[in-house]
């Protein structure tokens, strides 16, 4: 696979293309609003709205005028009953739609680009919340060959898809080509060095799938990185500055465990972070060397090979430990650590201090006040708050910060008075950080919390909520966290107003929407396999089924698993009525939680004949008496 180095010049040439900036046919292939459903995203887990076909009255179609051709048309754009387009099609030869676009909410999530030219390649892009990465498919097999746009984050994502999937075309997407060195002017000596390295890239993929052993309801949780190390243009003789992140380590949750997940050197090629080493599981990092050549900037040292290797058998043998020895396997992994940063230089240290204040955070979590993981993280957090400007201070405060909390939170118990104090204690401190750390990668993981904090707090706190929420989609617009602090806005103010929820059924895939119920009265019951009340709560909808669904009741039930096949064996084990709803990402990722920002199931909607919801805060127990008044006998 050859990859050519986008520059911005060649991006803005492509925006033009997939902007309509070309001449189109006066006549279109026909489209209906019927057939534009039809047509699915190529690429998988795209978060689209599609609405079933039964939900489809009011939908239409608008043609897209041909500025150079006045009087012709070039595509057209379907949209809703409330005038957002759902989707956009254009065509540029008068046989096929060239450009599909699709939507959330009115923004456009999702591109697909056709060019007509067969030697052009397919063009996939993500957008508005969904990211921006922008991957070419040049054979047209409908799998990315290259990417030309992809964030750090967005790259440790396809790695652990591709480390997830085992699949080595997935990962030869992201690897750097001799190309992309030549274009950076990497001596060629080093290049040579560097594609060495990417020729393994594909065992090291096998290696740690095997390691890590992940079932199917692992999910990427965190990608940690470090300011990324830049070698000026001029310093080795290229064409354009070097600017690499010499080794980040992925947060993966599988289960009850916590696995960790390398990504090996990364580059920015143009506008795409590409791999070099690829990915290697547990706590040994890739020590490969650079792409910058220097021979300071190891990842491991002689010195750490035997702290490194002791590190790594420890994290192998804790694959399947008890929730009871955690505290000691996370002890034993901070003295590990200790002695590795005490033997490095300090500019070796950043990516394990990182991993040793992980590890104290979880060891100091699960003890009392004071205790010594706990005293150590406070002792390390006030020695970088003497360089603010350094990512690891914030980094270290704020899981001071949850640390502590999380101390407090047990020792207080059932004390209704201290819960209070200490919930007052909390909001005050999330917003000293996010003040402090505006521009810190936890700013908006502290913003969050501090939303549902005051959230919590009662309808009191709800104004404070809704700023902070506010806060979050402005400030913080490209982090994740944005999608959900404007869905928990908009379920705030969801009383009164019609319900907006659509996504596919489990197990078909089949959109539904609510509000395709008008005229009858619908329980919307978010819930995951895992929660404590799943049985008792679908006794209850059952009962409810039976008794208030011939007078019209409805049940819509949300499934946040992760994993379909979870979310499909607890509705059989218990039961549960109604359709049932699912898209993957669990409750801090799937599309359907973050719609109206539900945070921690069970909720509960209970939505009137007239499709608007009537109690946003629902409870499973009292149902029955809200329904008594909207279905009468």
């Amino acid at each position: 696979m050859s990859f050519t180095r986008y520059t911005t010049k060649t991006l803005a040439a492509l925006t033009l293309w997939a902007g309509f900036g070309l001449n189109a046919y006066a006549q279109l292939p026909t489209l209906t609003v019927d057939k534009a459903f039809e047509v699915k995203p190529r690429q998988p887990g795209v978060a689209i709205n599609t609405p079933a076909a039964d939900q489809l009255a009011g939908y239409h179609i608008d043609p897209i005028a041909n500025p150079k051709t006045p009087g012709s048309n070039m595509g057209y754009v379907v949209r809703d009953a409330q005038n957002r387009p759902v989707r956009q099609f254009v065509s540029y030869d008068n046989k096929s739609f060239n450009i599909v676009a699709f939507y959330i909410d009115g923004v456009e999530s999702y591109r697909e680009v056709f060019p007509p030219a067969a030697t052009e390649p397919f063009q996939f892009r993500w957008l508005g919340t969904a990211g921006g990465k922008w991957g070419l498919d040049r054979d047209r097999d409908g799998k990315v060959d290259e990417w030309v746009v992809m964030s750090p984050e967005e790259a440790s994502q396809e790695l652990f898809q591709a480390v997830l999937a085992k699949d080595a075309k997935r990962l030869e997407a992201l690897l750097a080509t001799k190309e992309n060195l030549d274009a950076l002017g990497v001596p060629a000596a080093e290049a040579a060095k560097i594609k060495d390295r990417t020729a393994k890239a594909s065992q090291r993929l096998i290696a740690a799938g095997e390691a890590l052993k992940l079932s199917p309801e692992a999910r990427w949780v965190h990608l940690e990185t470090n300011a990324p190390h830049t070698t000026p243009a001029d310093a080795f003789g290229g064409k354009d500055d070097l600017v690499v992140h010499k080794n980040a380590t992925i947060l993966i949750q599988d289960g009850k465990e916590m696995k960790f997940l390398q990504t090996g050197e990364l580059v920015m090629i143009g506008r795409a972070w590409k791999a070099i080493d690829g990915p290697s599981a547990g706590s040994e990092a890739v020590a490969g060397g650079s792409a910058t050549g220097n021979a300071n900037d190891p990842v491991i040292t002689e010195a750490i090979k035997a702290d490194v290797a002791e590190l790594d058998k420890l994290d192998r043998s804790a694959v399947n430990i008890a929730p009871g020895e955690l505290t000691g396997y996370y002890l034993k992994r901070a003295g590990i650590l200790e002695g590795i940063v005490k033997k490095l230089e300090p500019k070796d240290q950043a990516a394990w201090l990182k991993l040793l204040i992980d590890s104290l955070a979880s060891a100091g979590d699960s003890g009392p006040s004071g205790n010594p993981a706990h005293g150590r993280l406070k002792q390390i957090a006030e020695e970088l708050k003497a360089t603010p400007q350094n990512p690891l201070a914030a980094y270290a405060a704020f899981r001071v910060l949850t640390t502590e909390n999380g101390i407090a939170l047990r020792e207080a118990g059932g004390d209704e008075k201290k819960l209070q104090a200490l919930q007052e204690k909390w909001r005050t401190s999330l917003e000293e950080f996010v003040k402090t750390y505006p521009n810190s990668n936890d700013a908006p993981e502290a913003a969050l919390r501090l939303a549902i904090a005051y959230e919590y707090a009662g309808r009191e706190g709800e104004a404070k909520a809704k700023e902070w929420y506010d806060t979050i989609t402005k400030d913080y617009a490209q982090h994740a966290h944005a999608a959900r602090a404007n869905g928990s806005k908009k379920r705030l103010e969801s009383e009164g107003k019609p319900i907006d929820l659509v996504g596919p059924e489990i197990g078909t895939n089949q959109a539904f929407a609510v509000n395709s119920l008008n005229g009858k009265v619908v329980v919307v019951y978010y819930w995951a396999s895992w929660i404590s009340t799943l049985d008792s709560d679908a006794r209850k909808l059952k009962e409810l089924a039976t008794t208030f669904g011939p007078k019209g009741l409805e049940i819509v039930t949300v499934c946040l698993d992760d994993d379909p096949q979870a979310g499909i064996a607890a509705i059989k084990r218990a039961e549960l009525p109604g359709k049932h709803l699912h898209m993957r990402g669990g409750v801090e990722g799937s599309p359907l939680a973050a719609a109206y920002g539900v945070h921690l199931p069970p909720h509960v909607f209970l939505v009137g004949k007239d499709t608007k919801i009537v109690n946003r805060n629902g409870q499973v127990l009292t149902l029955e008496g809200e329904l008594k008044i909207l279905l009468p006998q």
